[in-house]
């Protein structure tokens, strides 16, 4: 299957919605958030962007990122089921990081639930290290947030 990485646009906001909901470990945002993160008639958004992940029509997975004071928080990495494995997630993630650098991002953080091993073992194959634990941050059920974070630009520090 060949699979396309592109912004997140209008049109695709009712699939995101969609699948984030079929999606236990995605942002359950209503409408209105994730339409935030797309880009109407192509214009860059210097805050915020999402990506999707699609292959003929149909999306495969999406990814979010905020950009604050030169530091992107990566806010969600989301790839069906049945479409994991296969590199989605990884050039999800990419996308936000190149976004974040061209945005002049110097750091990378995020916070994944504590059991999501898959996601822990991409973001860590990424290059991000674990930096600490925020207990019970997650509602629904409870579960401590894993802390992780990279440099992505000199000048940036691990703090």
């Amino acid at each position: 299957m060949s699979w396309t990485i592109r912004r997140m646009a209008d049109g695709d906001i009712d699939a995101v919605v969609a699948l984030a909901e079929k999606i236990s470990e995605a942002p359950h945002w209503n409408r209105e958030e994730y339409l935030r993160c797309a880009t109407p008639d192509g214009a860059a958004s210097l805050q915020r962007a999402g990506f999707v992940a699609g292959v003929e029509g149909e999306l495969l997975g999406f990814s979010v990122g905020k950009l604050v004071a030169g530091v992107c928080e990566l806010e969600s990495v989301a790839v069906s089921p049945e479409n994991r494995g296969q590199g989605i997630g990884r050039a999800l993630f990419n996308a936000v990081a190149d976004w974040a650098r061209a945005g002049g991002a110097v750091r990378l953080e995020l916070e994944v639930r504590a059991s999501n091993h898959r996601a822990i073992k991409l973001y860590e194959n990424a290059g991000l290290r674990r930096e600490g634990l925020r207990a019970t941050y997650y509602q629904s059920p409870e579960e401590d947030a894993v802390l992780m974070g990279k440099v992505l630009a000199t000048g940036g520090k691990l703090s």
